[in-house]
């Protein structure tokens, strides 16, 4: 699945004009699944919970909305709130790494 057609029905599912900085948010979004997954790629079967997911995070403003939970100073670490909503809706697509493998 390209990026390009998962931007693009964000955008139609959120009902918003394509701006730069929005375009550069979902693609942020996209690639944080991605690590979130352990995957290289959205399929196209994940498509539809990847959009849903995606439009929810820019309805409540996630990048704007996260709070920080604590600070470190040595070798600096940030930590925020769980706010995530990829935990528990998106746990069904997550690839195994040694699984994976085998598999292969």
């Amino acid at each position: 699945m390209q990026n390009e057609q998962i931007i693009e029905a964000v955008f139609e599912m959120c009902n918003k004009e394509e701006t730069p900085i929005l375009k550069l948010k979902i693609e942020a979004l996209i690639n944080e699944i991605l690590s979130y997954l352990n995957r290289s790629e959205i399929e196209d079967y994940m498509f539809a919970s990847v959009v849903s997911t995606i439009s929810d995070c820019l309805k409540v403003d996630f990048f704007n909305g996260a709070k920080v939970q604590s600070y470190s100073e040595g070798d600096i670490s940030v930590s925020y709130a769980n706010l995530s909503p990829f935990f528990g809706r998106l746990d069904s697509y997550k690839l195994i790494s040694g699984v994976k493998d085998v598999q292969e």
